[in-house]
């Protein structure tokens, strides 16, 4: 089935206004998979015609979508599908893992690295003892040309090496060094966007956002990572499996 026969299908099974129709069979088509992640939309003029409606109406069908967070405009690249990406909580990797088994680059943008002695804070939830030598860094992370998350992470300085720019994986370097946590406590919540978050997300103020706080401990039980990170509501799903 070709991609204006399904759209085709969706739309008639639809009720209500035409822009309400159209837009509800391309979200169907993307919760069904007829739509992947990454994957470029024809051409607007090409898609009016081929679904049989107005340029004017699809315009209005995208710019919904956009606002769902379902498709986004690229450069060079015109119309791009979103989706979610799924998380999975039994899982213990890092942005740069989650990105390539998706088949995409992660990208970091470093707003701060700092290196001094751990923070009292992250000292009072790690055991850290005071004085510890930590780096702290606070970065975006970026994948297929968008901001997904924006994160805040202490680690302790032997564990990543003084000359760690911050660019790369953050867990491959401390892989590197033998002090990639093994076990990670989490605490996940959603909330509204502070302007200063939504800012650098590049989503609206007060849109849904993870903020997800963990600590990660090393193979010998002591604390190695001590972050807080805030992922795009619209773009990341977390997925966990319970066994009774």
């Amino acid at each position: 089935m070709d991609f204006y026969t399904a759209l085709s299908g969706r739309l008639q099974r639809e009720h209500g206004p035409l822009s309400s129709r159209l837009r509800n069979a391309f979200a169907s088509a993307f919760e069904d998979g007829l739509l992947v992640a990454g994957s470029a939309l024809p051409a607007e003029r090409e898609m009016a015609d081929g679904l049989g409606v107005s340029r004017s109406t699809l315009r209005q069908c995208l710019k919904e979508l956009g606002n769902m967070g379902l498709v986004s405009t690229r450069p060079g690249a015109g119309t791009v599908v979103s989706g979610r990406i799924h998380k999975a909580l039994s899982q213990l990797s890092g942005f740069t893992e989650d990105m390539k088994l998706r088949g995409m680059t992660a990208t970091s943008t470093v707003l701060e690295r700092t290196v001094g002695p751990v923070p009292h804070d992250t000292a009072f939830r790690t055991g850290l003892p005071l004085g510890t030598l930590t780096m702290t860094l606070v970065r975006l992370r970026k994948a297929g040309g968008e901001t997904l998350c924006y994160e805040k992470a202490v680690v302790p300085l032997a564990s990543v090496g003084e000359d760690y720019d911050g660019m790369g994986s953050l867990y491959e370097r401390m892989d590197s060094r033998n002090g990639r946590p093994r076990r990670i406590l989490q605490s996940l919540k959603a909330i509204e966007a502070s302007p200063e978050i939504a800012g650098l997300l590049g989503v609206r103020p007060n849109s849904a956002v993870l903020e997800i706080a963990q600590v990660g401990y090393g193979a010998d039980g002591s604390a190695v990572e001590d972050a807080v990170s805030w992922y795009r509501g619209d773009r990341y799903q977390y997925v966990g499996e319970i066994k009774g």
